[in-house]
């Protein structure tokens, strides 16, 4: 396994922590959806920028008590931060003693991976998430070597959260279900992480079987994407009850709606909301026996 102190980190934040819950960061306006959003009142008056980055530092800032991970998602941050936010961003996760992972999904030939692992380190990141689908030799083998010389997580997509995962990741490859073959090449690569989704409870079952007992199972979906955190943990955790990130990120971030807050106690409500999933899935956890 490569990259295995950023494996020990987690651990350590984890157990500190009381703590398996991974909190995504996804701040959508109220013109880009319907619910779980930031009003346009507070994006017009602070400037699109500037209430995002405000969002999001505020949030993170209570959240962090709760988790060992925050996931920033790519798509809803890089295009309307810029690198000086971003950074700001990774370093209040890590002011937070958490570990930050940038959920972007790499996927290219090696040299523009190299690329964007560059500036994924200065900015600050702990972790990336990438996708094993260009392969390996001047591939995604640049993902392997920055998680070995920078001790570094990475998580490759196995399984995805979303109902058309089905098109592709469920299909045989040489006699065997795609996300198995991904799961079992990152694996003999040795990656550190994998992303299987809360809502897949079979296919939990079989990577981690695959991937073994010292790697790391991302799950994200719990919540408004119908994810089961019961069958996660079932399934998802080692022999020690360890090793599986739960992942949730409308659910905190935008807690303030689903408690009926004024939108001003946002980071109250995404504080309050992240210590409650942790506690449930301890609870969980409990229950099972992990």
């Amino acid at each position: 396994m490569l990259g295995r102190k950023f494996v020990e980190k987690y651990l350590e934040l984890s157990r500190a922590k009381d703590s398996f819950l991974c909190v995504g960061v996804d701040p959508a306006t109220a013109d880009m959806r319907d619910k779980f959003t930031i009003p346009m009142k507070f994006i017009r008056e602070k400037g699109a920028a500037e209430a995002l980055k405000e969002y999001c530092l505020n949030m993170i800032d209570a959240v962090t008590p709760y988790a060992p991970v925050i996931k920033p998602n790519a798509q809803f941050l890089v295009y309307a931060l810029g690198y000086d936010a971003l950074k700001e961003i990774a370093e209040k996760i890590r002011e937070g003693n958490s570990l930050a992972l940038l959920d972007i999904k790499l996927s290219d030939i090696g040299s523009t991976i190299d690329a964007g692992l560059y500036w994924i380190d200065r900015l600050g990141f702990d972790a990336v998430t990438f996708s094993p689908f260009p392969g390996y030799e001047n591939g995604v083998d640049a993902i392997y070597r920055w998680s070995e010389e920078k001790q570094k997580g990475i998580f490759a997509l196995c399984r995805m959260s979303n109902p058309g995962t089905h098109d592709y990741q469920s299909r045989l490859m040489d006699g065997e279900k795609f996300y198995k073959r991904l799961a079992r090449d990152a694996f003999e690569h040795g990656s550190n992480g994998y992303v299987v989704g809360c809502t897949a409870s079979e296919e939990l079952k079989e990577i981690r079987e695959i991937i073994g007992e010292e790697t790391l199972i991302l799950s994200p979906g719990l919540g408004a994407q119908g994810g089961d955190p019961e069958t996660a943990l079932k399934y998802g955790t080692n022999s020690k009850g360890e090793g599986l990130l739960v992942s949730s990120s409308r659910g905190i971030n935008f807690a303030y709606e689903a408690l009926g807050w004024e939108f001003s106690r946002y980071a109250e409500a995404s504080g309050q909301m992240a210590k409650k999933k942790r506690d449930e899935l301890n609870a969980i956890r409990k229950k099972l026996g992990k």
